[in-house]
């Protein structure tokens, strides 16, 4: 329905009256325009009509119980002052009642031919919006209750998460709602994702409250890991719906764009290059979960043809995919900009040419999937070879050409130094800054094993990392400037990818620390909205901020699932992994309803001394859920046939032995990062299955995530790594200068003090370090300790079995 019930729920002793305000203006979205607006009240039915000369949109907006008291000007003078409408309600009346107040629309964009004289002019809008104001007005508890419903119904029906903090379930409860917000239906465009939404002032934009191609895509891949199956379909078909002819996905659809010219006349539809790729790599996500092999077929020229486009973009062919002239990557504007070739880019092109090549076997066409292997390859080789800085150890942000003119330092803080540094890149050819961006090859791990840790590195420490998320730029940049949109502000969104791509390198404290940043950013503002950008230097949303961004609930949701529980569907939704890396201080985590192919599965993992238990059951089907059925042309798909388990555990643990329903299996030990992994396969998938790893305890350590302050600068501990052996516990830390942090330690040993370390025992075996770091108060400084580890006798092997070596 196109409209807004408010329900106001009060409790008052005496009479009360209730004043309503707010300024008529009845204007199409931008960048459409409107007659002159026009406001009548009706006082039968006690609602004001907002209208225009052209009788095709109608706005309405009233109560039951309303009274006008406004004085508005006469037509042709400015109305610049509020409507104002009051309400007078008396206690035995509110006791059993809400207020309501109902704002509809109606809309009639057909012809309207003069009628002969004599004859009233129909106004059909009119009669629409009072239509649907009547309906929703007499239906609000039958609506309401549907509401509750229908996000109970979520809940259930997707994805559900418990920890042991409280904070951290509930935000990813509420990151659900948020982003399942995120779809609408215009009735001349169809149903799609928005980017976001805020208040519009006197504009015609509330926030980002239209249809971008990026910001659907990159949600889409939440959608799928929590089983909204049915919500990226709806994704994916909206943006196929406009693809251009030659393969290009719409980087953004205006919600008057079916009212003016706008994809032949404006040049914002077409002006970014990653949702593109990013299409591809969605369809690809959505086939492994799903194995919805007919959605596939009836998508394949789309896809084919959004790989052609962007393979397309490598004109000089070196292996790199390019901006200029194809569209922007992520910046697109500000001091990083233009770039010629951005890393963001090539990581997506990467995963895209992967994803093409394993779609193309579905689709029986070997030649094309060795093709896009082959461009997967030499984009990763030219990736490495180009970007690296071997010398500083990270990846550069772009290749850039030469300034036809120079570039010139926006205004605000350090202009100087700016300006000085852009001078500087003027002719270079490499933009050689240090940014969040490597995080997205990270995300699919398709950078060097080595670089990418040391890459990790810089995304973990306090110079891109804060409180409440990734900055886009190193601190230490002298292009940075902590109020630009591009050039220093904090996006969750870059959060989430730091936190995906630290998680797959096998780094779960970047990665969880990066986490709850976005996490409890949820408890700011209104539960379930994560804002847009914040500042680099306070913990502050931006004035032009968008306090619902979509895409900011997704990167919960995404490095939650992806990440942090390390779930994966592939082939077709025949193999389901389940490879969780938990914070060192929780001893449990239930995972529910996880959507592959046509069934769910929940898992429910403990930990104790010495042992981790993991249930896993596999409900008939997911017929249940509406959400997660396949499209309407697909055969049934079957479940999943194959398990993968593979926890992480310390460096210095020794897997003993692991056992699949009482049986003892086969495991494979990998080490990556600061974690290893038992892996355990499980062929045959049953409906049922208890996998119990037995292990000699290993070290690992946290930190408990302080709430957010609003308006805070940052100051918690930054846990680069953590990598025991059998007889020190190595740590990287960074925290504030002349400041001291309390470091949780799991560990079967006891722990010795070294400089700037105290031990602090807790209790029940717990120890705590104490550490401290010297230098100025308001910057981070990076320390490495070396703790000895004394055996204290607490370490168990299990009684008569082999080590994981003799099982391997």
């Amino acid at each position: 329905e196109p409209g807004i019930i408010m329900l106001l729920d009060v409790n008052t002793t005496l009479p009360l009256m209730v004043r309503v305000s707010f300024r008529p203006q009845l204007r199409l979205y931008w960048p459409a325009g409107l007659q002159i607006g026009n406001l009548e009240w009706d006082r039968d039915a006690r609602v004001y009509y907002l209208t225009e000369e052209s009788r095709s949109f109608v706005g309405i907006i009233g109560s039951p119980l309303a009274q006008d008291i406004s004085v508005q000007p006469y037509q042709e003078e400015p109305r610049d002052v509020p409507a104002e409408f009051i309400i007078e309600a008396r206690p035995e009346q509110l006791r059993t009642s809400f207020i309501p107040i109902v704002i509809a629309a109606g809309i009639d964009t057909g012809p309207k031919p003069v009628p002969p004289p004599g004859v009233a002019r129909p106004h059909v809008a009119r009669q629409s919006a009072k239509q649907t104001y009547d309906r929703l007005l007499s239906s609000a508890d039958k609506l309401y209750r549907q509401n509750v419903a229908y996000y109970r119904n979520l809940q259930r029906e997707t994805v559900s998460v418990e920890t042991p903090d409280e904070r951290f379930n509930r935000a990813f409860a509420w990151a659900k709602v948020g982003v399942d917000k995120g779809f609408a239906t215009n009735p001349t465009l169809g149903t799609g994702l928005l980017a976001g939404f805020r208040t519009s002032g006197n504009s015609e934009r509330p926030g980002f409250a239209w249809f971008f191609g990026r910001d659907a895509l990159w949600t889409a891949l939440a959608l799928t890991s929590y089983g909204d199956f049915t919500g990226t379909r709806t994704a994916l078909d909206f943006l196929c719906k406009f693809q251009r002819k030659d393969g290009k996905i719409p980087h953004e659809i205006s919600q008057s764009a079916a009212l003016i010219p706008w994809f032949t006349e404006y040049e914002y539809p077409w002006a970014s290059a990653d949702a593109t790729p990013l299409y591809v790599i969605v369809h690809a996500d959505y086939w492994r979960a799903s194995g919805d092999t007919e959605y596939l077929r009836a998508n394949w020229d789309a896809i084919k043809g959004a790989y052609r486009f962007t393979l397309a973009s490598d004109t000089d062919g070196n292996g790199l995919v390019e901006n200029t002239k194809f569209g922007h990557g992520w910046v697109e504007g500000g001091a990083l900009y233009p770039p010629h070739e951005e890393i963001y880019m090539q990581g997506v092109w990467i995963e895209a040419c992967t994803s093409l090549a394993e779609l193309a076997e579905v689709m029986n066409d070997p030649q094309l999937a060795a093709e896009a292997r082959a461009q997967a390859e030499r984009t990763r080789t030219a990736t490495e070879a180009t970007y690296w800085l071997a010398d500083r150890g990270f990846y550069a942000f772009a290749t850039q050409r030469p300034h036809a003119k120079p570039a010139t330092a926006e205004p605000g803080p350090n202009l100087t130094r700016r300006q000085t540094r852009l001078n500087e890149l003027q002719n270079a050819q490499l933009i050689d800054e240090d940014t969040a961006l490597p995080a997205v090859p990270l995300w699919w791990h398709t950078l060097n094993g080595e670089r990418a840790q040391a890459q990790i590195n810089h995304l973990g420490s306090g110079q891109i990392a804060t409180d409440w998320g990734a900055r886009i730029i190193s601190n230490q940049s002298r292009l940075y400037d902590p109020l630009s949109y591009h050039y220093g502000s904090v996006w969750p969104l870059f959060t989430g990818w730091a936190s995906m791509g630290a998680y797959s390198y096998g780094r779960p404290h970047t990665g969880h620390q990066a986490l709850m940043a976005n996490a409890l950013l949820t408890y700011t503002g209104a539960l379930g909205y994560i804002t847009e950008l914040l500042s680099g230097d306070f913990n502050a949303a931006f004035g032009r901020s968008s306090h619902h961004q979509v895409w900011s609930e997704a990167m919960v949701i995404s490095p939650t699932l992806r990440g942090m529980l390390g779930l994966a569907m592939t082939e077709g939704g025949g193999t389901l992994r389940f490879a969780p890396q938990l914070p060192a201080d929780w001893d449990q985590v239930n995972v529910r309803g996880v959507a592959v192919g046509n069934a769910q599965y929940d898992f429910a993992l403990a930990r104790a001394e010495g042992r981790e238990t993991l249930t896993i059951a596999r409900r008939a089907s997911n017929e249940g859920s509406s959400r997660s059925k396949l499209s309407a042309a697909a055969s049934s798909a079957a479940s999943a046939t194959r398990l993968v388990i593979a926890p992480a555990f310390p460096l210095d643990a020794q897997v003993r032995a692991v056992t699949v329903n009482g049986r003892v299996a086969k495991f494979d030990i990998t080490r990556e990062g600061d974690v290893q992994r038992a892996a355990v396969r499980i062929e045959d998938a049953v409906s049922a299955a208890q996998i119990v790893f037995t292990f000699d305890e290993g070290t690992d350590v946290y930190v408990e995530p302080e709430p957010l302050v609003v308006g805070a600068a940052s100051q918690g501990l930054r846990i680069i790594r953590v990598q025991p052996d059998a007889q020190t516990l190595r740590l990287t830390l960074e925290g504030l200068g002349r400041r001291q942090y309390t470091l949780g330690v799991r560990t079967p040993h006891r722990l010795s003090e070294v400089s700037g370390a105290q031990v602090k025992s807790t209790g029940a075996g717990r120890q705590q370090l104490l550490v401290s770091f010297d230098g100025a108060p308001d910057t981070y400084v990076r320390r490495e300790f070396a703790i000895p580890l004394q055996r204290t006798g607490r370490r168990q092997k299990a009684a008569g079995v082999n080590t994981a070596a003799d099982k391997i």
